[in-house]
């Protein structure tokens, strides 16, 4: 006669055990979450506060007294990978402090196909980068540039007189602007209603 073996019963996680167990899903859901928050938010707190090097990007012309203090900026312009030329107008450009400036870019597609790019920017040195403000520029959307197409798009900055007040910015006389363009997806199209 065979003995049969019954198994024994599952004994129930300690209610302690369940909540550490908990307590760790939930960090780890935290984390995973906040790795995917952090681009958007590191983007949009150097934007704010024109930290790194991040030209901040305003609605509204220059405030109050503008000291007139000539200021040279220098354009830089890059391509990573891309079929598309990015150049200045000018090399540089003589402007006063507290006074908006324009200055014109050109991008011009050099392949068979359309291609959506999007301009990353700083400003050195660091220092002068929060007083940088942008009123338009094409760095701040994606743009899509047709096959062998050129465009020259504007861009309306300028710097805070504030900048004046500030003592370890207000030693410079000569800022760089720079720009990197790389390629992002196309925006998706509507379908036709």
């Amino acid at each position: 006669m065979a003995v049969s073996e019954t198994p024994a019963p599952r004994r129930a996680l300690p209610a302690a055990h369940q909540r550490t167990a908990l307590i760790l899903v939930g960090v780890f859901v935290l984390m995973v979450g906040a790795a995917f928050a952090a681009v958007p938010f590191y983007r949009a707190f150097c934007q704010a506060t024109g930290w790194a090097g991040t030209v901040r990007r305003t609605a509204a012309g220059p405030e109050g007294v503008a000291s007139g203090r000539p200021l040279t900026v220098h354009f830089d312009t890059n391509v990573r990978g891309v079929p598309v030329t990015l150049t200045s107008e000018t090399a540089t450009q003589q402007i006063k402090v507290g006074k908006t400036a324009l200055a014109y870019f050109t991008m011009h597609n050099t392949s068979d196909r359309d291609v959506t790019v999007r301009a990353t920017y700083n400003v050195v040195p660091l220092t002068v980068a929060p007083y940088f403000l942008k009123l338009k520029c094409f760095c701040f959307d994606a743009q899509t540039i047709k096959a062998h197409e050129t465009r020259t798009f504007p861009v309306v900055y300028y710097v805070d007189g504030k900048v004046d007040r500030d003592e370890d910015a207000k030693v410079f006389s000569d800022v760089t602007l720079s720009y990197t363009l790389y390629e992002v997806p196309a925006p998706a199209t509507s379908p036709a209603s």
